[in-house]
């Protein structure tokens, strides 16, 4: 039977994770296979490699590849690259370390991102000054700020910004910090401009790493002790091994199998995704479970957290889960009364909602419509505050407001 648990947080359900597969595996060395037969499988041995986790969207590996490193559990991504590698995640560490630091990684790596015109001809007089001179590649940008080089360039900004988190940092928390220089640097304004959805769920889930850390690390809260803690994760070596448990989302396991599957981050706004959108976008995500629960050959879990999330604020249990009938699932842990009550009226709610978008998406100011009941009439007015459509029917004498549930067909002809 299926199992499902249900963590107090998103820690808890990674450490869940790697508790079970070692558990499975019977070996605290899961990576040479050496083990017993298991006891859920009858005659057939676990490997590592028979093991998929499975999830909606990358930023949600964050906390399961922290836990796998910590717990030395070998694993390989077959979709995206380690969290911590990838581009948008070392820029956002690399202007944390410009503060801390003022280092010329990062500074190479940050000073024109985004565009300030400060290319490849500026870096190298920069470089060669700095090989003249010694000093720091940011030093020299300092002085070099008065030169005609620099004059068409936001050099000054940069150094500005830089500047003024550098003298004030120690007295603010590092989640406060990284929000401030997300947004004033411009490099968070950038990705939304491109469309970068994904890469700015990655930086929300930075945000959450770095809450994390402030709520566990007490006195030891310092933005440089974050950056060696931040450094650990950072070009972490991952498994090359054939016998590593695989992680990646549900969309690149279309068409594969394994034996044991974990589909992890199952709340509302992560599986189903926040994006969706529409009744029939909900639909596509209800389809999108069903690929991801037939992936598993012999063993299935479904996991998700209490908490909050940068991405969808208070995390609820994911309606996908409900769907289920209960005799099917094995509950690992019961969900809070208060919890389960909440969850049903956010997931109510949140139908309606898509109910009123769907019904706006089909009708519009002007159009003719046919009521079961009232006839033929044509919508004068669209109220999305309030779910009302104000109708003039031709039967009746005055305009009548109709609940976005109402059943209105759009007359073609």
């Amino acid at each position: 039977m299926p199992a499902y648990y249900h963590a107090k947080s998103a820690e808890d359900e990674a450490l869940y994770i790697a508790k079970t597969i070692r558990a499975l595996t019977e070996s605290n060395n899961i990576g040479s296979c050496e083990v017993l037969p298991s006891k859920t499988l009858g005659s057939s041995k676990i490997c590592a490699s028979d093991i998929a986790i499975l999830y909606r969207a990358h930023y949600v590996s964050r906390t399961i590849e922290e836990v796998f490193q910590r717990e030395k559990i070998p694993y390989t991504l077959n979709s995206g690259v380690p969290f911590f590698d990838r581009a948008e995640i070392k820029d956002a560490l690399s202007y944390l370390r410009m503060i801390a630091y003022k280092d010329d990684l990062s500074f190479l790596r940050v000073v024109n991102t985004p565009k300030r015109n400060i290319g490849e001809r500026r870096i190298k007089a920069l470089k060669e000054y700095v090989a003249e001179h010694g000093g720091s590649l940011y030093e020299a940008l300092k002085i070099s700020l008065g030169d005609e080089l620099f004059a068409n360039t936001k050099a000054q900004a940069f150094i500005d910004l830089i500047e003024g988190f550098s003298s004030s940092y120690s007295g603010m928390q590092i989640s406060e910090l990284f929000s401030h220089v997300m947004n004033q640097s411009g490099y968070e304004l950038a990705l939304r401009t491109e469309g970068s959805q994904e890469r700015l769920d990655n930086l929300a889930e930075l945000k959450q790493s770095i809450y994390e850390y402030e709520t566990s690390c007490g006195e030891e809260c310092t933005l440089e002790n974050y950056l060696a803690h931040a450094a650990l994760y950072t070009n972490a070596d991952i498994s090359t091994s054939k016998n590593a448990v695989r992680l990646m989302t549900i969309h690149t396991a279309k068409g594969l199998e394994f034996p044991v599957v974990f589909i992890a981050g199952m709340n509302e706004n992560m599986f189903p995704s926040k994006k969706v959108d529409s009744l029939k976008a909900m639909e596509e995500e209800r389809r999108l479970a069903f690929v991801a629960v037939t992936r598993a050959q012999k063993l299935l879990f479904l996991t998700e957290a209490e908490g909050f999330s940068q991405h969808a604020g208070g995390r609820y249990p994911s309606r996908f889960i409900f769907d289920i009938d209960r005799p099917l699932l094995n509950y690992e842990v019961e969900l809070p009364p208060a919890l389960l009550a909440k969850t049903r009226i956010y997931i109510e709610e949140n139908n309606s909602t898509l109910q009123k978008k769907d019904a706006l998406a089909d009708l519009a100011e002007g159009d003719t419509v046919e009521h079961g009941i009232l006839g033929r009439g044509q919508i004068l007015k669209i109220d999305q505050t309030a779910g009302t459509y104000t109708v003039k029917f031709e039967k009746v004498a005055t305009p009548r407001k109709m609940s976005f549930k109402a059943p209105l067909k759009k007359n073609q002809s």
